[in-house]
């Protein structure tokens, strides 16, 4: 392995891209176990920093991810739709099952912050839901949902056992949804998403933020999506 110092291209991302190549044309499938950094920097003959960037970059790019304790591995990269991960409402060809496990399901009062992000007063009832999204059977995200009990009243835990908020908001209450606003941000995994999403603490998640709004302008809704991205690649397809 010999990388060319001469060049005015930094030398880890000449390391990024020879390791993307050996991805990328299949030389190390998913699940490969690179050789340690120290191991690299030899091969490479360069500092184990220099290492520690390009596989940093890899990992954050998803096509590798770390175990603590076991090494740094391919992963095996599926590709997801962030709009069908948090799913708004089910289309005519969709699979109408939705699966999630409810955590927690209370009526609170809305704290300063949520009283913001919805808009209303500190002293109006929220639902706060927290509920785990699975795909086969695992864990693929955390959610956090708030919402005004004035907007949807009568909601109980039974309602969204397996069911899209959207769903509910359409189908049972009969409220017209105008638009959602969606944020994006990283976060490092702390112990409990670390154990609630089975990654290691410190892993990177993805974290999308999500309002709703009505055709009367009132924010319905409040989430807060914490996703595992080890083993995927999100896009966001736009039908033009």
């Amino acid at each position: 392995m010999k990388i060319n110092k001469s060049l005015s291209i930094p030398l880890y991302q000449q390391v990024k891209k020879y390791l993307e190549e050996k991805i990328s044309l299949k030389e190390w499938e998913a699940g490969h176990r690179l050789p340690t950094e120290k191991e690299l920097a030899s091969q490479f003959s360069v500092s184990t920093i220099t290492i520690k960037r390009a596989i940093h970059d890899l990992v954050d790019e998803g096509f590798l991810y770390r175990q603590s304790g076991k090494g740094t591995f391919v992963t095996d990269k599926k590709e997801q739709n962030i709009s069908r991960l948090v799913s708004l409402r089910n289309e005519a060809w969709e699979d109408h099952n939705h699966p999630h496990r409810t955590l927690s399901f209370n009526k609170e009062k809305a704290s300063k912050k949520i009283s913001k992000l919805l808009g209303v007063s500190e002293k109006q009832e929220v639902y706060k839901i927290n509920r785990i999204k699975l795909q086969e059977d695992k864990p693929v995200a955390i959610e956090y949902s708030f919402i005004p009990t004035s907007l949807v009243p009568d909601l109980n835990s039974s309602d969204i056992e397996n069911e899209l908020l959207y769903n509910l908001f359409e189908e049972r209450y009969h409220v017209k949804l105008e638009r959602a606003k969606v944020y994006f941000n990283t976060i490092l995994a702390d112990e409990y998403e670390a154990n609630l999403l089975q990654v290691p603490l410190g892993e990177q998640l993805f974290v999308l933020e999500r309002y709703t709004l009505t055709e009367a302008k009132d924010v319905i809704e409040y989430s807060r999506f914490i996703l595992k991205q080890d083993q995927s690649r999100y896009f966001l397809e736009v039908p033009l």
